[in-house]
């Protein structure tokens, strides 16, 4: 980074807080100086591990203000406090949950970080209305922040969109969908089923060309290796005790699917299958550094540590019933290599900053469906910054192959 990238304003900021900016972080800057009133609207569409906290709250500084909300998972709070403190901001944190309470209120001449964009909801939810609200009144900056704002789906785009310029969304969202997106008949309902963009590849472009949003493309290359395990399996009739005349299985494909999850990987004790558990066991043994497993399903990760608890290994596990102090405190010590084993489930994807230095080695025990998330789970084990050499890492992937009993 040269000081030669920024605005006047930026480099001062730079030297007087120490903070050395990657490019990216300086680009991002630039372009704030450049906005001013009601015009301080930011997103930053970095991904993981780029510095989107330090990047919002240098913003906030740089346009002049000392204080600022932020509202974030609340495992994340110490860090963006932390970070306030470089730049002389008073944070004051907030979860999702509490910004969407009806009793929440924000003052309009203070500035706003919206971080993980995604957890506000879709334009229809509580959350997304109500920081589209306050930023149709808001008299400070607002930034917005997150890895994955929108999952590759066109209503979080819109909902982006309309915060940072509802000018832009005239018509609602069936307006914004006809006029940007492609489409098929829903014949379910009046709004139909977006397939892609007219004119990008993928709402990650569309994000990515909107003025006012700063975009770090996640390129970072990495291999799943696939490690397959047989399972035999008894059909759903023999497990719950069913004939094939009562013609009712399961309640819904939901619980089907925790179904035949908890059927390939935890056994009637409540622990992992011995057979995968050996697999997983082995890969951790022959790990030098810790390991950190991902389970969709919170069952599958609390049944897993079961297994590692009557096997003897250091471990903790985090679900998204964990609390914020437990989680930071489990994660404290995984850092502090007291633990040989972290098992958690998509809490895991955010405020667990500095894995990478600790963790070489990601485990999928159950895996997702969602690419976006699974994308940010692994990219919590990669480098960070301006080093995307992967190198040395290891990314594997438990895979069932179900056969009947016989």
């Amino acid at each position: 980074m040269t000081l030669e990238v920024l605005d006047k304003r930026a480099a001062d900021l730079a030297i007087r807080t120490g903070v050395r900016f990657f490019d990216w972080q300086a680009e991002a800057l630039a372009y704030a100086a450049g906005l001013s009133g009601p015009r301080q609207r930011l997103c930053l569409y970095f991904k993981t591990g780029a510095g989107k906290s330090i990047t919002a709250l240098a913003c906030v500084s740089l346009w002049g203000h000392s204080a600022c909300v932020v509202v974030a998972p609340p495992s994340t709070h110490s860090q963006w406090i932390t970070a306030g403190e470089r730049f002389g901001v008073e944070v004051t944190p907030m979860s999702h949950a509490k910004f969407r309470m009806k009793t929440t209120k924000l003052a309009r001449t203070v500035a706003v970080v919206a971080d993980e964009m995604h957890l506000f909801g879709g334009h229809g939810g509580q959350g997304w209305k109500k920081l589209d609200q306050l930023a149709a009144h808001l008299q400070a900056p607002l930034v917005l922040a997150s890895a994955t704002p929108n999952y590759n789906d066109a209503e979080r785009v819109y909902c982006i969109q309309h915060v940072l310029d509802p000018h832009s969304c005239r018509g609602g969202y069936l307006n914004f969908i006809y006029a940007h997106c492609t489409t098929e008949p829903n014949h379910f309902g009046r709004v139909p089923n977006v397939t892609g963009f007219q004119r990008f590849a993928s709402a990650a472009e569309y994000l990515a060309a909107l003025p006012g949003v700063m975009y770090l493309p996640d390129d970072l290359v990495y291999e799943i290796e696939d490690l397959e395990v047989k399972v035999a399996i008894p059909s759903e009739l023999e497990t719950y005790g069913l004939n094939r005349r009562a013609g009712r299985i399961l309640a819904s494909q939901i619980e089907e699917r925790h179904a035949r999850v908890n059927l390939g990987l935890v056994d009637d004790c409540g622990t992992v299958r011995a057979d995968i558990y050996q697999v997983l066991a082995d890969l951790v043994g022959a790990a030098t550094t810790p390991s950190l497993v991902f389970a969709a399903h919170s069952t599958v990760a609390e049944a897993l540590g079961v297994s590692l608890r009557e096997n003897e290994v250091a471990h903790a596990v985090v679900t998204g019933g964990t609390s914020r102090k437990q989680k930071d405190q489990l994660i404290g010590s995984f850092l502090a290599g007291d633990l040989r084993v972290l098992v958690g489930t998509a809490s895991l994807a955010t405020g667990t900053d500095g894995l990478d230095k600790m963790c070489d080695q990601l485990i999928i025990l159950d895996d997702t469906d969602d690419d976006s998330l699974r994308r940010q789970l692994v990219g919590r084990i990669m480098p960070r910054g301006v080093d995307t050499d992967a190198s040395g890492k290891s990314v594997y992937r438990i895979v069932r192959s179900e056969v009947p009993v016989p």
